[in-house]
């Protein structure tokens, strides 16, 4: 299981503890988010313990996507797809990777989901991220 989750995003505007729906947007462009990730990645140094999951959504995340252990595209953004499959990135149903993962755990007596360069899993809800994330 998980020892500790670490969620960065743009920050949300609280009055009194009540957000306000306002988003303070630090981070917008691709370039900033990949800067921004690989600096969290930095600070997690070599520990085998750390994970790093990317959920996006758009062209814009795909850097942070491909940076990350494991990267997860929600939705079904054609241009994402187009630019990903130009680059020879394979999308994977995240729960068909899931159960590929258990089947070579049991076989190697662990789970291993750091890096694999070029795969990128796919989500539909946030329903499976929930179940992805509560089931490491």
């Amino acid at each position: 299981g998980l020892e500790a989750l670490n969620v960065h995003s743009n920050e949300f505007v609280y009055d009194h503890s009540i957000s306000t729906g306002e988003i303070v947007r630090k981070v917008e462009s691709p370039i900033d988010k990949v800067h921004v990730f690989k600096d969290i990645l930095k600070n997690c140094g070599d520990d085998a313990k750390c994970l790093s999951v990317y959920i996006g959504d758009s062209v814009g995340d795909l850097l942070c996507l491909l940076e990350a252990d494991v990267g997860i595209v929600i939705g079904s953004s054609p241009s994402l797809r187009k630019v990903g499959t130009r680059f020879a990135v394979s999308f994977v149903p995240l729960f068909t990777g899931v159960v590929k993962k258990q089947k070579e755990s049991v076989e190697a007596g662990f789970i291993d989901w750091k890096w694999q360069k070029g795969v990128l899993y796919t989500a539909s809800s946030w329903t499976e991220i929930h179940a992805f994330i509560l089931g490491l």
